[in-house]
């Protein structure tokens, strides 16, 4: 007999189920000629996506690849990258999605660490493979060219070279092998922004439960059309995105990449109902000028930012928001259309315990800012660890809970707020402030398009608060204007010492800002300091 929580969490599709094979074949049975899968003008249906995924499983296996074996992509969004993972998925191989971005040492890395059996990568980015050691190429038994090797300088290396098309004209028996939903699906790769990347195991059960998760959040059903400009390789538009519209039964639209002067055209192109967003990008669409298609469109909700009523009003769209990692999923959400609480992700998800702990695990009290730890009620739905790294792997599950290096605070009522990354706390004069709520301030003023609140050395072992910030389009505003406009907003201890502009922020591929390389490229030589103190050139006397 199921337990309440298992009954809640089996809304969309029971734990059992959560395999890909099975599910996908359902569909394509029940859906058929629907469409399912959207890129570049190119309509997969059901039915087709089906065939395409079964031929290139069917390749898999005739190249060797067996249960558990791992395949690496580097490529971006593609009709393509959608087949390659999910083929995977049905001959049971593990799908390892490259950031886009990676070359050299840091494609080596991910590399040396997963040790695929082959390898998938888009015919324009020959060059980066070309980056990688000659011992790394020799390890890889076989290398699909999405696009054709025609033409191409190949690096030696790889077993053999051949087309990505090949893969789809096998003919054969069905090859998908008997999985569950404690299986390994992929490994995602974290972003390194503050150390080297970990790979993270993610069983089948976390990936389906990240897709139910993200339709209860937005409401995602079969009527949908869900539109992405995000990167594959990262879990909003993979596993929030065309897993979620493969449950859902839904259509799933993909774009290149995203574009701020292109989103609501797109958007209203589309049809679509629901889009993905980050929590810059409606910052980012706020500073344009008014267009004919900021409301033309038919979406209904984006996900994932912030509430942001002015931004609502003006696009007629509702911002859902809610909390997860990679390694977790979504664990904290407002299920669609509850009304949500200003400022909250949301509250606890049935399937997981949340906890709010101090530096001792010691849980703290309501309203009390702490680290928050989470533990999963049914199996399968948190991480297997990170792969060849059992160090940090204990260390983010001591005490009986894993820990995601995030400050929240929870209210009477169970709400979650979050309140900026353990690892970004700022001490300073004895306090201890949260970059992030220094950086939620700061972008209220209307003439700041984007924030990053940084620590900067100071004596004793504390730190000082150092802000950089790019202007919305057109403004000339002073660092002296603002740091007067912070007075009456924030207390003494929280106002940044130092005060620069920028043209744009350094990023990752999956548009997080890159805080390390600020840090590392000091002062700038037109930085503003409230103490006076700053020698020409931006150096701190």
């Amino acid at each position: 007999m199921l337990s309440e929580v298992e009954k809640t969490s089996e809304i969309y599709l029971p734990l059992g189920q959560r395999v890909l094979g099975p599910l996908l074949a359902d569909r394509a049975r029940t859906e058929g000629e629907r469409p399912y899968l959207t890129f570049s003008g190119r309509t997969l249906s059901y039915a087709q996506t089906n065939r395409d995924v079964r031929a290139i499983g069917g390749a898999l296996r005739r190249l060797g690849v067996q249960k558990g074996d791992m395949v690496t992509l580097l490529a971006g969004n593609s009709v393509e990258f959608v087949l390659t993972w999910y083929a995977c998925c049905v001959v049971g191989a593990v799908f390892v999605g490259v950031n886009l971005s990676y070359t050299g040492d840091m494609l080596d890395y991910v590399m040396n660490d997963s040790r695929p059996r082959g390898m998938v990568i888009d015919r324009r980015l020959i060059g980066q493979l070309a980056t990688l050691p000659q011992e790394t190429l020799e390890r890889l038994d076989w290398v699909a060219v999405i696009g054709g090797t025609d033409g191409l300088e190949l690096p030696a290396g790889p077993s053999r070279y051949f087309d990505f098309g090949d893969m789809l004209t096998g003919q054969g028996d069905d090859p998908q092998v008997d999985c569950t939903f404690g299986d390994i699906n992929c490994v995602s790769y974290t972003s390194g922004t503050t150390g080297p990347s970990k790979g993270v195991l993610i069983p089948n059960g976390l990936a389906f439960a990240n897709a139910v998760t993200f339709m209860r959040a937005v409401g995602l059903g079969p009527d949908d059309i869900l539109y992405t400009p995000l990167p594959l390789f990262h879990g909003i538009a993979s596993r929030q995105g065309a897993l979620s519209a493969l449950v859902a039964k839904a259509q799933v639209v993909i774009d290149e990449k995203f574009s701020a002067r292109q989103f609501w055209r797109r958007a209203t192109e589309t049809g679509a109902t629901v889009a993905h967003t980050i929590f810059t990008i409606p910052v980012i669409l706020k500073t344009l000028p008014p267009s004919e298609w900021d409301t033309a469109h038919r979406l209904r909700v984006m996900y994932n930012a912030h509430q942001d009523p002015e931004f609502e009003a003006r696009f007629n769209v509702r911002l859902a928001e809610a909390y997860g990692l990679t390694e977790t999923g979504l664990t904290i959400f407002t299920p669609w259309p509850e009304s949500r609480r200003e400022g909250s992700s949301g509250r606890a998800h049935e399937d997981w315990e949340i906890g709010i702990v101090d530096d001792n695990d010691v849980p703290v009290a309501d309203g009390v800012v702490g680290e928050l730890v989470v533990r999963p009620k049914l199996p399968s739905i948190l991480m297997q660890g990170y792969h060849n790294k059992d160090r940090e792997t204990l260390a983010a599950f001591r005490n009986l809970w894993f820990h995601t290096g995030d400050f929240a605070r929870r209210d009477a009522d169970g709400y979650l707020y979050f309140a900026g990354r353990k690892k970004e706390r700022i001490r300073r004069r004895g306090e201890n402030i949260s970059g992030y709520e220094v950086e939620q301030i700061i972008a209220r003023h209307p003439e700041v398009s984007e924030v990053a609140a940084l620590p900067y050395p100071a004596p004793a072992g504390e730190d000082d608060l150092r802000c950089v910030i790019v202007r919305a389009e057109g403004s000339t505003l002073s660092a002296e204007a603002l740091a007067q406009w912070l007075e009456t907003r924030m207390p003494p201890f929280m106002q940044p010492r130092y005060i620069e502009f920028t043209d744009d922020l350094p990023r990752t591929a999956s548009a997080k800002v890159e805080k390390y390389k600020l840090i590392e490229a000091g002062l700038g030589s037109s930085v503003w300091d409230r103490e006076g103190q700053v020698r020409p050139g931006g150096v701190a006397g």
